[in-house]
């Protein structure tokens, strides 16, 4: 990936945003990396932005949760380092269909068409 991330940032003069995988990680021979390790990788291969999905609804959910902010966050560490034009959050919601709000513990929206 880091290899067609160089190639291309020698030859295509855009902005590129890359994401997946930006998060905390062991390898198989132990070794640990910081999901800010990870990013900077792909900041040094050519990438003008990261994108984060899961790991930020994890922030979320935890700063809903806690009503803290810990800065431990993949998406505060990399944003204090890189500054925060240099992270997307990117998230691809499902809609789920319930029969009643009090259903659930969190927030959902009465739509009038269904949909698909």
């Amino acid at each position: 990936m880091l290899e067609i991330l160089r190639r291309t940032s020698e030859n295509v003069f855009v902005p590129l945003t890359v994401g997946g995988g930006i998060r905390d990680f062991t390898d198989g021979n132990g070794r640990y990396y910081s999901s800010l390790e990870v990013a900077s990788e792909y900041f040094r291969s050519g990438a003008d932005k990261i994108s984060i999905g899961s790991d930020a609804v994890y922030a979320a959910e935890e700063y809903l949760k806690t009503g803290v902010k810990t800065g431990n966050s993949s998406l505060e560490q990399i944003s204090r380092v890189y500054g925060n034009q240099a992270v997307v959050v990117s998230i691809d919601p499902r809609r789920q269909y319930i029969a009643s709000p009090y259903e659930v513990g969190f927030k959902s929206v009465k739509v009038r068409n269904l949909g698909k």
